[in-house]
């Protein structure tokens, strides 16, 4: 139950669910681009489970279908997904690996773990302006949630949203900026980041604010770890959190005997009261060092205290135990004047969140507006556990089990690419996928990009229709777990399903993703080539139609296709018209060309070649009408150029049914056939 600080009825513990919270914030909107940074990273679940709150589609209880349907649904997002996350924070679940066309992007910071979490969504308008346009937003959630089934079904977690407009002016322009270069340069050299520089262009567009405050209430504050957690509170509300009350959330604390930031957030602020949620484990335990436990009610005005039960509750049976509280917050209040200043974000009350040089954390801080005084969220308490269990726990420590080694492999050019990021050389290692060796790398010179050895990559291609996770073994026999990324998703074939070509017309001439996903769902129980989960089978029916009907519905596909790739490139969705024409997906036009000359597809030898006829029509209008984007992807370009021109294979057997007349026909028919007729005004 992910708990959001801007819900109603602050003083009474605000919460909600994340997923809800999102899901409101996104109504009426669309999404354009998405970067998310985690320190935890669980793809099989942020694609099953999270991508679908985004996306907003009706989709299939069947895991493998519903699959099929957000490889579909996330083409039409104009710009790119992508997730950041600590290499060393891979979590590999019963949800699988990736198979989505999302960027994912391993971080190693230096210093401590790359510990953020945060969401950065451009969003649109569905619906058009009076101008013509579609207006943008920028939402940013921080929160302490990872990518994980934990952060976002059953842990108790802390987010806050903020929303930036072109229109508005903004303390946190300069800072998000300056956060997401700092992502941009983390990544690996050469990589990609278009998410990135969508987000950075919006930002751009707006107006930072030089004020820090209007009519003594502080704008909100983006904490993007570039100093240390007590400067950043202090430079940004200095005397404001003078004397206030003080409650600080958080699931780890140092593995030592005191409480070194604690101690130095009284110092700086000299807090009337001050409450420590203490964390206990299902049995009672607490999850500290006893020394640690009495060094901090040792402190004047310091105590422990604890959350109401009702919130940790994981049903309305006590017998389903209580939720993990992982969320991090650190509260400022005053009862009168009423006033409530909430930093919620990343850091742990740990030395390495608070301190410069540490980790990489994120967070909010907000002046909130109260309906009424504020009070302690937390109870006092006053019970010593009788037994403790301190934990430090993969946010406390920089964890370990990820490698140094990325690997990367780019479909639109079937060729794969290794990566040591490190300041030496990487010594000899293994790869292997669910226990079966893929072959040797190494050494590799220190922070180049090394092209795979061709045998390697082909095995890599093949294991990736499977799974994205590989190990990675040293000469020790020390292993890694790496996440494949994978580049020019539009290539890859298509895991799930294999459409006909008449199942292909069928489905460009559907006109709403609803009808899309609908048609999916029918027809991949009998085209899936995974999965078996139980669904209904939809009844197939035979169309024999005539022939003028048949043609017809050629006409009406290809100029769906045609409207749906034009529409995209002119709202600047590239990608989807990429996808579209050159992919290797089930609905591609190269995979429908590919049916159609290898005799697949409906009717005779005369609808193949009206088929290939409308396919050559189609790229001489987009190339004509889009000529910086066919010369842009020119290898593709030749691809369906090499396929049209096998369409005299076709014409040959039309040719042979009657040699005398039928060449000369033929000529006419191509002739006219290609050019796109002119509409003809009436006069009344």
């Amino acid at each position: 139950m992910p708990w959001d600080c801007e819900s109603d009825g602050v003083s009474d513990l605000p919460h909600g669910v994340l997923s809800e919270q999102l899901q409101e914030r996104l109504r009426g909107r669309r999404l354009v681009s998405a970067i998310f940074v985690t320190f935890q990273f669980d793809p099989g679940f942020f694609e099953q489970e999270v991508l679908p709150v985004l996306l907003d589609v009706p989709l299939s209880h069947a895991a493998a279908i519903r699959l099929v349907q957000l490889e579909d649904a996330i083409r039409t997002v104009p710009g790119q997904i992508a997730v950041y996350y600590d290499a060393n924070g891979l979590v590999a679940s019963d949800a699988g690996s990736a198979k989505l066309d999302v960027q994912r992007v391993p971080v190693r910071h230096r210093t401590g773990i790359f510990h953020p979490k945060n969401a950065f969504l451009l969003v649109e308008e569905t619906e058009v302006a009076e101008d013509g346009s579609r207006p943008r937003a920028l939402l940013v959630a921080a929160t302490s949630a990872n990518l994980t089934r934990a952060g976002w079904w059953e842990n108790l977690e802390a987010c806050h949203f903020e929303e930036l407009t072109p229109a508005g002016r903004t303390r946190l322009k300069d800072d998000l900026v300056d956060f997401l270069e700092l992502l941009r340069r983390k990544a690996s050299a050469e990589s990609r980041q278009d998410a990135v520089s969508d987000v950075l262009r919006f930002l751009r567009g707006t107006e930072q604010r030089v004020q820090r405050s209007t009519d003594d209430r502080i704008h909100a504050h983006f904490y993007s770890g570039r100093q240390s957690l007590p400067d950043f509170l202090s430079g940004i509300a200095g005397s404001r959190l003078v004397g206030t009350y003080l409650e600080v959330i958080s699931p780890y604390f140092d593995d030592a005997d005191d409480c070194a930031p604690l101690r130095e957030l009284i110092e700086r602020f000299h807090p009337s009261e001050t409450r420590v949620f203490l964390p206990r484990s299902p049995a009672g335990e607490g999850l500290c060092r006893p020394e640690f436990y009495e060094a901090v009610r040792s402190i004047p005005g310091v105590g422990w205290g604890r959350l109401p039960r009702d919130l940790l509750r994981l049903g309305r049976s006590d017998e389903l135990g209580l939720r993990f509280v992982h969320a991090k917050v650190y509260r400022f209040f005053t009862k009168s004047p009423k006033r409530e200043l909430c930093f919620v974000g990343s850091p742990n009350l740990t030395s390495p969140a608070h301190q410069t040089g540490g980790n990489l954390e994120t967070g909010f801080l907000v002046d909130l507006d109260l309906p009424r005084a504020p009070s302690f969220w937390m109870e006092a308490d006053e019970r010593k556990p009788r037994d403790f269990q301190p934990q430090c726990g993969v946010d406390g420590l920089a964890a370990s089990g990820g490698t140094r080694l990325e690997l990367r492999y780019h479909w639109d050019l079937g060729k794969g690419e290794t990566y040591w990021d490190s300041p030496g050389d990487s010594p000899a290692l293994r790869l292997e996928a669910r226990g079966v060796a893929l072959g040797q790398v190494g050494p590799l010179p220190s922070r180049t990009w090394v092209p795979l050895k061709p045998d390697v990559a082909e095995r890599l291609r093949d294991v990736l229709s499977e799974t994205s996770f590989l190990e990675v073994i040293d000469l020790a026999g020390v292993r890694g777990l790496l996440l494949v990324q994978e580049e020019g998703m539009s290539h890859k074939p298509s895991l799930l399903m294999r459409l006909s070509p008449s199942d292909i017309l069928r489905y460009w001439s559907l006109l709403t993703q609803e009808q899309r996903n609908a048609f999916l769902e029918a027809r991949a129980p009998e085209l899936a080539l995974v999965g078996a989960d139980l669904v209904a089978r939809a009844r197939l029916v035979v169309d024999n139609r005539a022939l003028c009907d048949r043609f017809a519905s050629f006409f009406h596909a290809f100029n769906c296709l045609e409207r749906t790739v034009r529409q995209a490139l002119e709202r600047g969705a590239e990608r989807e018209a990429v996808y579209r024409l050159f992919g290797r997906k089930y609905d591609s036009l190269l995979s429908l060309l590919e049916r159609i000359l290898a005799g697949e597809g409906p009717g005779d030898a005369v609808d193949r070649y009206v088929i290939l006829l409308c396919a050559r029509q189609l790229c001489t209008e987009v190339a004509r009408a889009h000529a910086e984007f066919w010369s842009v992807h020119r290898a593709d370009v030749r691809e369906i150029e090499a396929a049209l021109a096998r369409s005299s294979d076709v014409r040959s057997v039309l040719v042979a049914t009657n040699p005398d007349e039928m060449p000369a026909f033929l000529e006419w028919f191509d002739r006219w056939f290609v050019r796109r007729a002119a509409p003809v005004e009436v006069e009344s």
